[in-house]
């Protein structure tokens, strides 16, 4: 791991794309949070009937159509 940071020592800038890097991460979570605190209620419902739901489960199985 030395020489890796020896490395990035010697870039010049280097440390403003540490910066970017982190307004990116934080900002597609603050975007991915108030899309999900904004979604309606009923659209949660539905999504989560969805996934618990185990007759689609079963539909979406792909059959196993080989002949021994």
């Amino acid at each position: 791991m030395k020489i890796i940071s020896n490395l990035l020592e010697t870039i010049e800038g280097i440390e403003n794309w540490y910066i970017a890097g982190l307004l990116i991460f934080f900002s597609m979570f603050i975007i991915f949070l108030v899309r999900t605190l904004m979604k309606p209620r009923q659209e949660m419902e539905e999504i989560k009937k969805s996934i618990l739901d185990d007759e689609t489960g079963e539909k979406e199985k792909p059959q196993n159509n080989i002949k021994p």
